[in-house]
Order: structure tokens, then C-alpha cells, then sequence
């Protein structure tokens, strides 16, 4: 693969919760998602899963929301779009896009409610992180139907078919 994808699967994640999350698939997932996005070779980007209560502490620190989500990014060059650099992250290493952290448990719970296996659900959230570490958003309706429309292309159609309300939190 040209590029190097660290996942890490953080230590507060049951068993299950862990079990939920297929390593290799995120890692060619993410290596599809650069490739088409035409992303240098050689680039590195972590994907972190982990549990709400770390991810609440992210949302506290860095976004001053004090409750859980399911996903943030954290884009390497923090001059892109005011993008902040996530914390300890080397800079002297081959070019690295940036770092993606999931909440495992919102993530069981957002497919329950749009009827998704774990698997897709997981899936949309790390293509979700990495279409926002590339530039992508959704604060405008234009701008969020063509994230939407990137990760539909990604992950096809059913990944918004439970609608919008679905995934309220990464909205």
C-alpha cells in the first residue's frame, strides 16, 4: 500500500466493543478513500477507536462541547481551515494528513438506530473524519450534500438512507 494507515484500538474498549472494529478493511477503506482523492503516496493518517469518554474529553478540550460524538479529525496542518494539529504528532516523518478518533460505543448505537451492520456504520464515520481532515465540510447545504454525495460514492447509497436525524451527532 503507498500509504501508511495506523489504526489503534484504545485500551477502554470492551471486548465487543473492540471485536466490532475490522482492521484491515478500515486500512483499505482509508488507502481507497486517498487513492481517489488523489493524495500523495506515502502519506499517513491514524484512525483511533475508542470509547465516549474519550471522546468527550476531545470534544471538551478541543471543541468545548462537553458530551460525547462519534467522530472528530484533527487535520496535521493546522493553517488548513483553522484546523488544529492533534496533540504529539511528529513532524518530521513522511507527510501526515492527520489523525481520525471514532467512539466504538455511539458508533453500535447510530447503526442500531439507521439499521446498518457495525461494520457500514463504522465505515461512515471514518470516511467522514478523513473527507474532513481533506478539506471537505457540511456547515452549508452545498457543501453538505457534496460530503454526502463523496460518502455515498464511498460507502453507497444505504449509508443515508436512514436520513439525515441518523447521524445527528457528525452533523
Amino acid at each position: 500500500m503507498p500509504y501508511e494507515v495506523i489504526v489503534e484500538l484504545d485500551e477502554a474498549l470492551s471486548d465487543a466493543e473492540a471485536a466490532a472494529v475490522d482492521v484491515a478493511a478500515v486500512e483499505t477503506l482509508v488507502a481507497r478513500v486517498l487513492t481517489d482523492e488523489a493524495i500523495a503516496d506515502e502519506t499517513v493518517v491514524t484512525v483511533l477507536f475508542a470509547d465516549d469518554a474519550f471522546l468527550q474529553a476531545l470534544n471538551r478540550e478541543h471543541r468545548d462541547l462537553d458530551e460525547p460524538t462519534d467522530v472528530l479529525s484533527y487535520a496535521a496542518d493546522a493553517e488548513a481551515d483553522d484546523a488544529e494539529a492533534f496533540p504529539g504528532m511528529p513532524d518530521d516523518e513522511p507527510p501526515y494528513l492527520g489523525d481520525i478518533a471514532v467512539s466504538i460505543p455511539t458508533a453500535l448505537r447510530q447503526a442500531a438506530a439507521a439499521s446498518l451492520e457495525p461494520a457500514e456504520e463504522i465505515a461512515h464515520l471514518v470516511v467522514h473524519g478523513l473527507l474532513h481532515i481533506l478539506g471537505y465540510d457540511h456547515e452549508e447545504p452545498e457543501e453538505d450534500a457534496a460530503m454526502r454525495a463523496r460518502e455515498e460514492g464511498y460507502l453507497g447509497p444505504r449509508i443515508h438512507a436512514a436520513g439525515p436525524d441518523a447521524h445527528v451527532l457528525h452533523r
